[in-house]
């Protein structure tokens, strides 16, 4: 499987103006992210950055992209370590938060319709990256209603995008908390009453 550019050395050029890019983005949101701006963040000229990509267009294109690898490799470790699919579940949320506290831009290029308006290339790619989580999501509910760890009657796409929600929710109240509480405890208490809605 191609590794997404999170995972690339820290010598990497192209995972230096991606994290650059994500800084600005976190900063001053998509509008903020200028080539002038994002070259001096990096040290770069900014003739330097059209080596890499053609233009701010094409750099969230392959941020986005980079997003759906990470996320594939999230798929991986749970499908790996996960005890159940409950666990599998807690272990995919962690996953999803931590990225998002490393990289908080991210929640901006994924949630945020500045974006994609008027731009059917953008959306249908923001699409692919959530229908493959929501895919990945309802497949292990579908799981954990086998195990009977679930009620039976969930409808797995509605459950599935609770379960994103989740995501949404505890990354929007970190926010507001200026980010000076635990992000990974209030998913978890997220978590927890996710749970009790789906239970047997």
């Amino acid at each position: 499987m191609k590794k997404s550019v999170f995972f690339q050395t820290p010598e990497s050029r192209k995972g230096d103006i991606i994290t650059a890019a994500l800084r600005i983005i976190d900063r001053s949101g998509i509008k903020g992210l200028t080539v002038s701006r994002l070259a001096q963040e990096v040290g770069f000229v900014e003739s330097a950055l059209y080596r890499h990509f053609k233009s701010k267009r094409d750099l969230i294109i392959f941020i986005i992209n980079s997003i759906l690898q990470e996320a594939r490799a999230h798929f991986e470790a749970v499908e790996e370590k996960a005890e159940d699919a409950v666990d599998a579940l807690r272990r995919l949320l962690h996953l999803h938060l931590n990225f998002l506290e490393q990289y908080p831009g991210i929640f901006k290029v994924v949630y945020s319709d500045e974006i994609h308006l008027g731009d059917e290339e953008l959306q249908d790619i923001l699409y692919r990256l959530i229908s493959e989580i929501v895919d990945f999501i309802k497949k292990v509910i579908q799981k954990a209603k086998a195990e009977k760890k679930f009620r039976s009657d969930q409808d797995l796409t509605i459950a599935a995008m609770h379960f994103l929600g989740l995501v949404y929710t505890a990354f929007s109240f970190w926010t507001l908390k200026q980010r000076k509480v635990s992000l990974k405890k209030i998913g978890e208490a997220l978590f927890e009453q996710f749970l009790v809605g789906v239970k047997p």
